[in-house]
């Protein structure tokens, strides 16, 4: 088989072999459709194997971004829509692409790839669980409840084409979100990729007060086309934490939804707690997906502006995939890749712990923070 970096010309093969693989009932859009970042023609991260008659045999799409959280702007890769022809599996044509987009981030400076799965042929190659999220279910009776509990008013309406400047500029408020710009926010809006997934249909739903737009919600919801794979389900939201509660709670009547299904990351405690005083019950779980850690020294390069400088010294990469030495509390710790994302990126990791720093006669003490990630499962899901 010949490995190598998908071109324009045989991006329709990769079309015709995902759709075959992952469409499950006709009604469902092409992958050409709700992926055009794997699939658009034009310059391509993702890689195919070919057979000697140049037929695609296998295929895993790659797609770069920029995910800034708070002060810092982390270089990622995507991975999604991986498959192979049914007569060409067990011969480890996955593996060895994903051996090639990990080469390829490498030498594209990415710290991180996710990717959109956690089977073994993931696991096996050190791509592993990380994060946290929070997930909650509404139902009429929490719905009623935040009825109850709003402090303000608002107009709750569909999405217009007009409101794309208010969506993008609430978005990139976000904690932790990707870097896009309006124009690529509109074609995901449009493409709706992880709606098609689980089929259902997508809708985005605006909160206005006193005339200004204050929070988004985009949701997937049962349409008339597709039996839907999952509940109805919370896929991004945006702005004022009260409003896009409003949002929420309207959203069951508005679609005569018996419930909804909230996935927020771990830093989205304002909504949560929100939710969670109307009643809805929260189960702690990890993020979606797995990731897989690129280039550990990168990686701690990209987060330095979240670092403290006093604390300057405390977290340090021997090599590029360690040991990581955490100076912790005067004690040294030494991490491994999957020591490092748990200390980085989950805050129940076991490593999390002040460290003492001495300044002159005096100690201090600082807590590493924790790196909040976006919920992958959103709309930039690949």
């Amino acid at each position: 088989m010949n490995i190598k970096l998908m071109d324009s010309n045989s991006l329709q093969q990769a079309v015709e072999l995902s759709d075959r693989i992952f469409l499950k009932q006709p009604e469902q859009p092409s992958m050409e459709t709700s992926f055009p970042l794997i699939f658009d023609p034009g310059f391509s991260h993702s890689y195919g194997a070919f057979d000697d008659k140049g037929n695609l045999a296998s295929f895993m799409g790659l797609v770069p971004f920029t995910v800034r959280a708070e002060a810092a702007n982390l270089k990622v890769y995507s991975i999604g829509s991986v498959c192979t022809d049914e007569d060409n599996r067990g011969k480890g044509l996955a593996g060895e692409l994903l051996n090639q987009c990990k080469a390829h981030a490498e030498h594209s400076g990415a710290s991180l790839i996710f990717i959109s799965g956690g089977r073994s042929l993931y696991t096996r190659a050190n791509c592993r669980h990380f994060g946290r999220a929070m997930e909650l279910k509404l139902t009429s009776k929490e719905a009623a409840q935040i009825t109850d509990n709003l402090q303000q008013s608002y107009l709750i309406r569909e999405m217009s084409p007009e409101d794309s400047f208010s969506i993008h500029e609430l978005m990139e408020k976000r904690t932790a979100t990707y870097v896009s710009t309006v124009s690529e926010l509109d074609k995901l809006l449009e493409a709706s990729a992880f709606a098609n997934v689980i089929r259902l249909e997508q809708r985005v739903l605006m909160a206005e007060q006193d005339g200004s737009i204050v929070a988004f919600v985009i949701m997937g919801v049962p349409g008339t086309k597709m039996t839907p794979s999952r509940p109805p389900t919370l896929i991004e939201w945006g702005g004022d934490a009260e409003a896009a509660a409003c949002i929420l709670a309207q959203s069951l009547s508005l679609y005569d939804l018996e419930e909804l299904i909230i996935t927020l990351p771990w830093q989205d405690q304002e909504l949560s707690g929100l939710l969670q005083s109307a009643g809805c019950d929260v189960d702690n779980i990890q993020n979606s997906g797995t990731i897989y850690l690129v280039n550990g020294r990168e990686l701690l390069r990209q987060i330095a502006p979240l670092l403290p400088e006093e604390a300057a010294g405390m977290l340090q990469a021997q090599g590029d995939h360690g040991p990581y030495l955490y100076h912790n509390n005067k004690e040294t710790i030494t991490l491994d890749d999957e020591g490092l994302l748990s200390l980085l990126f989950d805050p129940e990791s076991p490593y999390r712990k002040p460290v003492t720093v001495t300044d002159g006669s005096e100690e201090h003490s600082y807590s590493l923070r924790v790196i909040p990630l976006p919920y992958t499962a959103g709309l930039q899901y690949i």
